[in-house]
């Protein structure tokens, strides 16, 4: 039996033997140490292990679904449920205390014209990194997910728009709408808008899952 050297996935070591053919007549191999079992050249793209960044990569440069499968070469069921995992292991970044927000909306559609839905985000006035976000209705429960999580925070101030909304949400020595004080986000409105052709003003392009729509922001904001 011919020793193979490389380097065994489970417990790294580097003295295999051949071990039989797979269905498809692929060879396989049994590591010495472990005695696991492992083939050494994956045709499927997806095992690779540089597949995740790579889907990270993309996501932030804007490729939709079909568009990142071609590129990569795997199957879109396959990336959707990638793209799902890479999200669950994203953690929302720790709000720190007595920050100065910017808060605003983005409208957009799931499958249809008739279901619009809205993108409701918060960044740090300093920093412009993304705080917290929720999608859903444009309604009261649907903005005060966001702002909760702000107030939660001891927020000094946050400058939203004159939505009437906000007025009953967010305490009043907190609350600001005075002009050019969201000039932040509402720049980083027109970067979602070009970077994620889904939430484009006039597009074919839209989502068809609050799910991976939810997952992809997530990818796209704090990966």
């Amino acid at each position: 039996m011919k020793l193979i050297t490389c380097h065994c996935a489970k417990c790294a070591g580097k003295d295999f033997i051949k071990y039989g053919k797979t269905a498809c007549g692929k060879q396989r191999y049994q590591c010495k140490n472990c005695k696991a079992i492992s083939i050494m050249n994956y045709s499927y793209k997806a095992y690779k292990d540089d597949i995740n960044n790579k889907i990270i990569l993309l996501i932030k440069e804007g490729l939709g679904i079909r568009s990142t499968a071609r590129v990569l070469e795997i199957s879109p069921s396959t990336l959707l449920k990638r793209i799902l995992k890479i999200a669950e292991d994203i953690s929302q970044p720790i709000i720190p205390f007595y920050r100065t927000y910017e808060m605003d909306e983005v409208r957009f559609f799931i499958r249809k014209k008739s279901n619009p839905m809205w993108l409701v985000y918060a960044i740090d006035k300093n920093t412009k990194q993304v705080m917290s976000f929720y999608i859903g209705k444009r309604n009261n429960q649907t903005l005060n997910a966001v702002v909760k999580t702000l107030l939660n925070s001891k927020a000094e101030m946050i400058f939203t728009d004159k939505l009437k909304n906000y007025q009953y949400l967010i305490p009043q020595e907190l609350h600001n709408t005075k002009r050019y004080g969201t000039n932040g986000i509402e720049r980083k409105n027109l970067g979602l808008r070009t970077h994620l052709k889904r939430l484009g003003r006039k597009t074919i392009c839209f989502s068809r899952s609050i799910i991976i729509l939810s997952a992809i922001l997530k990818i796209y904001f704090w990966s």
